[in-house]
């Protein structure tokens, strides 16, 4: 059977065209809500937190790693239900959540009012946008219809946009036009049609079908990537998949291979590597190579395309995701529901 055959058979609510569409989804993004005005300026700040959950927190670690090294106050990134103890009158918080009822990000808008926050609100729909309207906060309002995790980038272009309205970042739209052009040749040679060893999504999919990926990157840019990897692999198509980034992993994680070889055998380690990473880092995954393939499988390199940060991390993040589609395709899975997510927050709402 083709690959484009079993994505027929399989995809039934359209999320791999919805992964090919990520190139419009920025024209798209950019286009909304430019007149969404911030009622606070750059020196009021001194600190930003982008608080939510899943798809949606996703964007934060994007904005985060992307901007750390020109963003002159700290960006932080919460998963909680609690806002930081930092967090006061002089910090800025994203309130992101697509659905707008996500409860641990609705706990957290809550904190922050009482913290006086700042508070921004990204979602489509939901309680949120409710709050955010009654209270008067700034709103970025998305285009329903979508899984919250293939509207990353509907999520990620306010950030970027508020940032820059600030003054705290630069313009962020000549690397948006780069990232549309890369993303778009990446899509011609990345069709379903093509099945060469040059479409690396599908080679990515026909390799660890039957393992468990095991997603390494450098910290930095492309830290998300491997996040956003294994998230991809877990929903699109319901296996369990992990990830580490050097240096970190060379001071624990390194020590655990070769020990257990035959479940070594059972992994399929992935490199997310940018020409841009530091020079250590190179090395140390250079070194880890000569560890890991002892006992387990050739690892695959994946290398980022493009020249702004921009364009390199969603070379590798747009690669992930069609990766995930076609591993789901192989292995007969819808990608679209979550059906454990689904029951996990009907049993939580039982018990409110």
């Amino acid at each position: 059977m083709s690959l484009k055959t079993a994505i027929q058979k399989v995809d039934r609510s359209g999320m791999l065209v919805k992964v090919q569409d990520m190139p419009s989804h920025f024209e798209d993004a950019w286009q909304q809500n430019q007149d969404v005005k911030l009622p606070f300026s750059r020196d009021q700040i001194r600190n930003i937190t982008i608080a939510g959950m899943g798809g949606s927190a996703i964007s934060g670690d994007v904005a985060r790693c992307l901007l750390q090294s020109q963003c002159p106050v700290p960006i932080l990134v919460s998963r909680h239900y609690e806002l930081g103890q930092y967090v006061n009158e002089h910090s800025l918080v994203f309130v992101s959540s697509y659905s707008g009822n996500t409860e641990e990000t609705l706990s957290a808008l809550a904190d922050a009012r009482e913290r006086f926050a700042k508070i921004v609100c990204i979602t489509s729909n939901g309680r949120i946008m409710e709050q955010a309207r009654a209270a008067g906060y700034p709103l970025y309002t998305l285009p329903a219809g979508f899984p919250p995790r293939s509207a990353l980038v509907y999520l990620v272009v306010p950030l970027l946009q508020s940032l820059h309205k600030l003054g705290l970042v630069e313009d962020p739209w000549p690397a948006i036009q780069e990232t549309v052009q890369v993303l778009k040749q990446l899509n011609e040679a990345y069709r379903p049609e093509n099945e060469t060893p040059q479409n690396i999504p599908l080679t990515v999919a026909r390799t660890v079908q039957g393992k468990i990926p095991v997603v390494y990157s450098g910290s930095g840019l492309l830290e998300v990537a491997g996040v956003r990897w294994r998230g991809q692999f877990s929903e699109n198509a319901e296996i369990l998949a992990y990830s580490n980034v050097f240096p970190e992993m060379n001071h624990n994680e390194i020590v655990g291979w070769g020990q257990q070889a035959e479940l070594d055998r059972q992994l399929q380690v992935i490199y997310l590597r940018d020409r841009q990473d530091h020079p250590r880092i190179k090395l140390r995954m250079d070194v880890l190579r000569e560890v890991i393939e002892t006992t387990t499988h050739p690892i695959l390199e994946i290398w980022s395309e493009g020249e702004s940060a921009l364009a390199r991390l969603f070379s590798i993040i747009f690669t992930g995701d069609l990766a995930s589609v076609y591993l789901a395709a192989l292995l007969g899975v819808d990608p679209t529901p979550v059906k454990k997510i689904d029951y996990l927050k009907e049993t939580l709402a039982k018990h409110r």
